[in-house]
């Protein structure tokens, strides 16, 4: 079984798309599991697709095995579905239509079925899954899959959902590190100071955007994984945030291939305590998987997002 993760993608159809011909592709001699590790939705303007598209393969569409585990922005659709008014209108200054949530708003809203399709995208997403703790062990570290903070009890199987909406599910999927440096660095103890790992774990998370050439980020004191490319910083108009990380759990080790938004596989590393440049032989192995008839579609896509924010 070959295990993939991903981390908000946020409405970015070009990039979604391009993983998942890629990940067919393997799936054609291979089984493969993909994590979605939140914010799937919200800002892109393929948001609704994706969303339907995710749910249709976790119900058996394709041959890739889909976990979806949820993030904030999850928790925001699934909190403004829960209070919305009968006629399925929703508060107009409700956290989800200010953070993104207009695009599905607009979709839900223009459908004959919008108020239907609603109720199950809020049924769907109420049993999302914050957490996930996987077998393999990473630099003596077990690997732990979370959207934006580890919790502080972590069991084989995932106790949180999306559905609970309670301080624990908020605090693991809203979460970001405070900055503590010189005198910072003692009134951070003070007034308790958010760490995002966990001892004994290499946390995965995404959430807050890495802005670097290769779109993550390694906290080896607080042993996390940040793998949020930026996504939702592209969707409006940030095109340097043009690094998606595509992370293969292996035996020991992790494998990070780099996409940008027009179907390219642009870097890749491996990672097993220390981060290490791959070497040619290995990324072009990698490279051989790609559906090529996704080329170009960032560009268009690059085009549409200007006209729409122009608009």
């Amino acid at each position: 079984m070959r295990k993939f993760i991903v981390s908000d993608l946020h409405g970015s159809g070009e990039v979604y798309d391009s993983i998942i011909a890629y990940l067919e592709n393997i799936a054609l001699t291979d089984d493969v599991e993909l994590y979605i590790n939140g914010d799937l939705i919200d800002r892109g303007l393929a948001s609704f697709r994706m969303l339907e598209d995710v749910i249709e393969r976790i119900d058996g569409k394709g041959n890739i095995k889909i976990h979806y585990l949820g993030g904030n922005h999850e928790l925001m659709m699934y909190q403004a579905l829960e209070k919305r008014r009968p006629n399925g209108t929703f508060n107009f200054w409700c956290d989800w239509l200010n953070n993104g949530g207009c695009i599905i708003e607009g979709e839900l809203e223009a459908r004959e079925d919008g108020i239907e399709k609603g109720n199950e995208f809020k049924e769907f997403l109420s049993g999302l899954e914050i957490y996930h703790k996987f077998p393999e062990i990473i630099d003596d570290n077990q690997l732990l899959l979370v959207h934006a903070q580890a919790p502080k009890e972590v069991l084989d199987n995932c106790n949180m959902k999306i559905g609970d909406d309670n301080k624990r599910v908020n605090d693991a999927v809203w979460t970001r590190e405070e900055i503590r440096d010189n005198l910072l660095f003692f009134v951070g103890d003070i007034l308790g100071y958010k760490v995002i790992g966990k001892e004994g774990y290499l946390t995965i998370i995404g959430h807050t955007p890495i802005k670097n050439p290769s779109g993550f980020k390694y906290n080896k004191k607080n042993n996390y994984l940040n793998i949020d490319g930026g996504c939702a910083a592209y969707a409006v108009g940030h095109f340097e945030y043009d690094h998606v990380p595509l992370v293969e759990v292996l035996d020991d080790r992790l494998a990070l291939i780099i996409f940008n938004h027009n179907n390219e596989i642009i870097d890749g590393y491996s990672f097993d305590g220390e981060i290490v440049k791959m070497d040619h032989d290995e990324l072009d192995k990698r490279k051989k998987y790609i559906d090529h008839s996704y080329d170009g579609k960032g560009e268009n896509a690059m085009r549409l997002i200007k006209e729409y924010l122009e608009y």
